[in-house]
């Protein structure tokens, strides 16, 4: 199976890059608030179908009747057509999670398209609330984390994912499959160490590099004055 549908492997690629506890506070907080001014910008699509007609709708034919309950649940625009691709990717790789989940996604998507249809600065204030939140996140993996986001090696971990995961930090929290959140702790451990050795063996050999460097220009200019 392709590690694409792994939810293990997924799960593990999220905890390395969020271990530190302020860098997944702010994952937790800023997450939902990057998903769901996104889905007020997806809003102004518009319906991707048409409203049927009252009298499609009355001739009881099944895709008119159809389309008309999913109009009367929420506006089948980009918003909600993202979510649903989302779900149905979440379904996937973990059915019980996705069940949980799958509400509150759907239900995001509700939520921003009112927004958008009810609140004329809508998108203003939608703006404001992303740029705020990404600025956080890289201060988060900057500051605190002191490691690259996912965004930087994995689109659809970063843009597709990321809000499940907050779901999953959520559930581990209250005691939720707990051998699974076991199994994690030991290999992310496994993980970040391997990379803060990397890490110091790169500065290492930097420093040894240039302590070279160094000593060969003083060489240099000790010869050159030699010439002289």
């Amino acid at each position: 199976m392709s590690k694409l549908f792994d939810i293990k492997h997924q799960l593990l690629q999220y905890a390395t890059h969020h271990n530190h506890p302020v860098n997944v506070a702010i994952h937790l907080t800023c997450i939902p608030l990057i998903l769901w001014s996104a889905l007020v910008f997806a809003a102004t699509s518009g319906p991707l179908l048409p409203s049927p007609s009252p009298a499609a709708v009355a001739s009881g034919a099944t895709f008119p009747a159809l389309v008309d309950k999913v109009f009367q649940f929420a506006t089948p625009n980009l918003a909600w057509a993202a979510m649903v691709g989302y779900v149905g990717y979440y379904f996937a790789l973990d059915k019980e999670t996705a069940f949980i989940s799958a509400p509150l996604f759907l239900g995001a998507a509700k939520f921003a398209t009112d927004f958008y249809l009810t609140n004329p600065s809508a998108v203003r204030i939608a703006s404001y609330i992303h740029v705020t939140a990404w600025i956080a996140q890289f201060i988060g993996h900057g500051v605190f984390e002191k490691r690259a986001p996912k965004l930087t090696e994995n689109l659809i971990q970063a843009l597709v994912l990321a809000p499940y995961f907050v779901v999953w930090e959520f559930l581990f929290m209250i005691g939720y499959r707990p051998q699974l959140k076991r199994e994690l702790d030991v290999l992310v451990d496994v993980d970040i160490k391997a990379f803060r050795a990397r890490k110091a063996a790169a500065a290492a050999a930097g420093g040894k590099a240039g302590n070279q460097s160094a000593g060969a220009t003083v060489a240099a200019l000790v010869d050159e004055k030699k010439e002289q």
